[in-house]
């Protein structure tokens, strides 16, 4: 299992605090997690984090055309299992 160092000397400095960003925001009870507006360079940092399996948009499979998708934020952010483990944390929806 990777640890929290691990992940971070995998990381640019940008991509790391992004990530911490997201795992501080993360509710395992909560379905919304980091669903703040980017901005540029976060749009390309947050995408990175994606590339890399770090995060997922749980919004990414919503199709534009469905009236539910225009009152939802573009992005909900959510760190995946790899990350949660190493921080220790529970997964979404289950309690340990």
């Amino acid at each position: 299992m990777k640890t929290i160092n691990d992940i971070k000397n995998e990381l640019t400095d940008l991509e790391f605090s992004m990530l911490d960003n997201i795992v501080g925001n993360y509710d395992m009870l909560n379905n919304t997690c980091y669903n703040y507006k980017l901005n540029a360079t976060e749009k390309g940092v947050v995408g990175s984090l994606i590339k890399k399996g770090l995060v997922y948009d749980s919004f990414g499979n919503f199709q534009a055309d469905l009236d539910l998708a225009q009152d939802m934020p573009k992005g909900n952010f959510f760190p995946n299992d790899l990350v949660l483990d190493a921080y220790g944390l529970s997964y979404y929806g289950k309690v340990n």
